[in-house]
């Protein structure tokens, strides 16, 4: 099924067109022509719409739609098709984010995170919980050889020994499993 959105916005008629993603601004004759363009003919559209426009300035218009549909850029057809397969598939875990601290030195009054805590306690994670974190990442991570963990806050530096120790962990393991591990920290710092 051909799916068009059209708006005004700024003085601008704009339609776009979903399946193909293109995205046209078209003059007020071919904006209101693209309503009737595919359900009727060219000389049906010209007798809807000679009240407000001249024949040739609709035909001019349909002309340009035509070109468009032909080109593929407007009124395509949506060609995607479910894979049931996919839903079914093995799930590969690539990357962790760790909220090590669930806490900030700053505190800012406009901070996403409610001054870091995210509005409950403030709390840090511990080594265990985080190995833990580690230990499901490489074993849910297929054969993918790199991988990534990125450390998150609040302000993940209120815990830096444990983040050490989870670096440490990680380079130990990653080794012995074949895999790669690229640390990362969200900081304020």
């Amino acid at each position: 099924m051909d799916m068009i959105h059209k708006f005004s916005m700024n003085g601008y008629n704009i339609v776009l067109d979903v399946d193909g993603g293109s995205v046209h601004i078209l003059d007020d004759v071919a904006y209101e022509l693209v309503d009737l363009y595919e359900e009727n003919t060219k000389e049906e559209i010209i007798s809807k719409l000679e009240n407000k426009f001249t024949a040739e300035q609709i035909e001019e218009a349909y002309d340009e739609i035509t070109s468009l549909k032909e080109e593929g850029l407007l009124f395509t057809t949506d060609t995607y098709e479910f894979n049931p397969n996919f839903v079914n598939r093995k799930k590969v875990v690539k990357a962790l984010c760790l909220h090590v601290s669930h806490d900030c030195n700053l505190r800012c009054k406009y901070c996403f995170a409610s001054q870091g805590d995210f509005g409950g306690a403030k709390e840090i994670m511990n080594f265990e919980v985080g190995k833990a974190a580690i230990d499901y990442l490489i074993a849910n991570s297929g054969n993918r050889r790199n991988l990534e963990i990125d450390f998150f806050g609040g302000e993940p530096l209120m815990n830096f020994e444990v983040v050490k120790q989870l670096v440490e962990y990680g380079r130990k393991v990653e080794k012995t499993r074949g895999k790669n591990i690229r640390f990362t920290i969200t900081t304020n710092g």
